[in-house]
This record gives structure tokens, sequence and C-alpha cells, in this order.
């Protein structure tokens, strides 16, 4: 269909050059002939800026054409009425000149259809009437007379041009029929494959459940038996403090994995969890023979520890959650540090949290997995994660502590 429309839209410039070319031949050649060099300059000079004003004003509307969604084989976008009287006064003035200049009105009946009738069809069939009146005392006014020719050929050429004008609006029509359907076509194959990737991320991350359930899930609980058993093989050796902190560990592993198979967020609520991680940081740490101390300061913690968290969203809970995590956990592997502070703050629109260390800090290493992975994880839900020193190199061994800085979006979107 654009194709059909393109193709009426050639055709009525090649029939403008054409009518065009016919009348400078049939004027010029009789006043060259004559040596009316006056005339030939006039016809000439009138043709001239005819051609530039129609080929200006249909370049110009060609690519707002191109540019607009529905453009293909519109002639003129926005009805330029300005360019359409131009090119209306020019041919007047050409028809003035010589009435072999007359037959242009047929292309101009499409024109005055088309621009104006885009606006009113009504009055745009009266221009026609009154182009074709305008035809008639052009012939009149040259020859004397009203032959049968001049009065049957632009009435043919009316009532064509008004044929082929409602014949192109009908294929408009059905040309932005055709895009629209085409355009809800292409939006519902894209639904579609949306839904596809999300089945397959769906049936991905059961298959991960299903593997940490028979996994990981199954190794802490062996973990947490086998310690038991040791300790009440060994209950009075110094061996059971140590034995009682693997088996902490390894039943709040085991909680978080149960968590992760059955895709719940942070379930007692976001500060508690982040005041467990953090003691259980220290525990370790102190079992291992560190005296590192974990701080925590979240909404509302009290002396006890308790907390209540604003609502927020689970994406950012778990989000905040497995960076504190990560973070803990480099500062228990890495950093030989003696103090660690985390931070919990909810804002209006976002939330946010630091874990500094007064430990060794990065240096010139390149960032580990773990960092990438806290970085991903802040990346999907828009938000930032940074990661630098805390404090200038100090006591000449070169330690300067560690900050790690998470922002997300509280309801998973960006304000």
């Amino acid at each position: 269909m654009p194709a059909l429309l393109a193709a009426m839209r050639i055709i009525l410039h090649v029939t403008v050059a054409g009518l065009l070319a016919i009348g400078l031949v049939r004027s010029l050649v009789p006043a060259i002939r004559s040596g009316e060099h006056g005339l030939v300059w006039q016809i000439a000079s009138l043709a001239a800026v005819f051609a530039i004003v129609y080929l200006a004003g249909t370049v110009l509307e060609k690519r707002r054409s191109d540019r607009s969604s529905l453009g293909e084989g519109q002639i003129v976008v926005r009805a330029q009425l300005a360019w359409l009287i131009a090119v209306t006064l020019t041919w007047l003035g050409l028809m003035a000149v010589h009435v072999d200049f007359a037959w242009l009105a047929f292309p101009l009946f499409f024109l005055h259809l088309h621009v104006v009738g885009s606006r009113s069809v009504p009055i745009a069939i009266v221009l026609v009437v009154l182009l074709t009146v305008t035809v008639f005392l052009g012939f009149w006014w040259h020859e004397g007379r009203l032959g049968i020719g001049a009065v049957v050929g632009p009435v043919i050429g009316a009532v064509v041009a008004v044929a082929m004008s409602a014949a192109y609006s009908l294929f408009y029509a059905e040309a932005r029929t055709q895009r629209r359907i085409a355009a809800e076509l292409q939006a519902t194959r894209d639904h579609l494959a949306r839904s596809e990737r999300h089945a397959g991320a769906m049936r991905e991350r059961e298959r991960w459940a299903q593997d940490l359930h028979d996994t990981l899930a199954q190794g802490l609980a062996s973990v947490v038996l086998l310690s038991r058993a040791a300790q009440e093989q060994h209950s009075a050796e110094p061996l059971a403090g140590q034995l009682q902190q693997i088996e902490r560990s390894a039943v709040e592993n085991l909680a978080q994995a149960r968590a992760l198979v059955e895709q719940r967020g942070p379930g007692a609520g976001l500060s508690a969890e982040l005041l467990a991680t953090c003691r259980t940081t220290q525990d370790t740490a102190r079992s291992a023979g560190s005296d590192l101390t974990v701080e925590f300061h979240g909404p509302d913690a009290g002396p006890g520890g308790e907390a209540g968290d604003p609502p927020m969203g689970a994406e950012a809970a778990t989000i905040v959650l497995r960076v504190a995590q990560s973070a803990l956990a480099n500062v228990l592997q890495h950093a030989r540090a003696r103090r660690c502070v985390v931070t919990f703050v909810v804002h209006r629109d976002e939330v946010t949290l630091d874990v500094f260390d007064d430990g060794a800090g990065r240096g010139d290493r390149p960032e580990g997995f773990g960092i990438t992975t806290m970085r991903q994880r802040a990346n999907t839900a828009a938000g930032t994660l940074t990661v630098e020193d805390a404090f200038e190199p100090r006591n000449g061994d070169g330690a300067t502590g560690t900050v790690v800085a998470l922002s997300v979006p509280r309801w998973g979107e960006r304000a």
C-alpha cells in the first residue's frame, strides 16, 4: 500500500513537469519566432519561479513525511497553505501570459483537494470549482470564446481529480490501519518474547533452587548434626566453643539457603537480619582468634538490638542483605581489621548501606569476585555501589581501611 501511494505521488510530480514543459514549448516557440524577447523573458521567469516554488515545497514536505511515523505516500504533510497559495498565484501569472498553461490546473485540482481537503472537504471542492471557472475565463480571455474542449476538458479533469483524491484518502487510511496493525503485532511479539525470557528465567531459578536444596542446604544440615554430635562428645573441652560457633554459622546459612529455595526475602525484618549477620561475623572472628568488633546502626536500633524497619521493596531489602553479607565476609577474611561499623539508613526514596572497617584496605589489587557481584546486584535495581579507602595510610603500616557504600531505590525504581 505505501508503494502505491508513493507511485501516485510520483505520477503527480511527473504530470506537473510534463504540463509545464508543454506549456513552455507552445508559448516560447511563437514568441521566439516573432522576436518578442520581452515576452520570452516573462514566460521563462514565471515558469522558473513556478518550478522552484513547487519543487522546494515538495522536497521540504517529503523530508517531513519521511520523519513522520505515517509519512509514506503523503504529498503534503501538515498542509502548507502558504506554499499552495504561492503555487496557485504563480500558475495564474503563467496562464495570464499564455493559455496553454491552463492545463496545469489538473494537478492543482489534486493539490487543493489534498491540502485543503485535510481540513475541510467542502471548501476544497469549492476551490476546485473556482479553479475550473478560472480556466474557462482564461480561455475566454485569450481566445475570445469557449470551445467544447475548453469546457469539457477542465470539467472532466476536475471530476477525475475528485475521484482520485477520494481513492487516495481511502488508500492512505488503509495504509495507516496496516501500520497500526503491524505495530500492534510487533508489540505482541515483543511481549511474547519477554514472557518467554521470564519463563526461562523462572525455570532456571527453579533449577538453581533444586540444586541448592539438594547440595548446599543438605551439606549445611550435615554440618549442624556433626557439630552437635561433637559437642556432646567433647562438652568439657575448649573445642566445644568453636563447635558451637560452627553450629550457629551453619544454622544461619541453612536458613538463608532455604529462604533462597523458597524465594523469600529477609524474613524477620531487615535490620534484625543485618544485626544478626554483624554478631555472627564478630563471633566467628573471636572464635578464630581475632579481636574484631562489629557495630550495627540501623532504623530504631536499640541497645538490645531491637529494630523496626520502615517498609521498603523486597528487591531492595534482599540486595542490602546480600551486599552486607558479602562485605562482612570480605572484612572477616581479608581486612585484618579491629573495628567494623555497618550503617543502614532508610530515606524517602532510597535505602543506603555503609560498611566501614579499619583494616588493611584494598591497595592496588583489582576488584575480586565479591565486589563485582555486589556491584552487579546494585545495578540490577538501578542502584550504585562504591568501594573507597576509609582514611589516609597511618602508623607506617600502609593501612587505609575500606568503605563499601550501597544505594538502591527504596521501591525498586528511581523517583
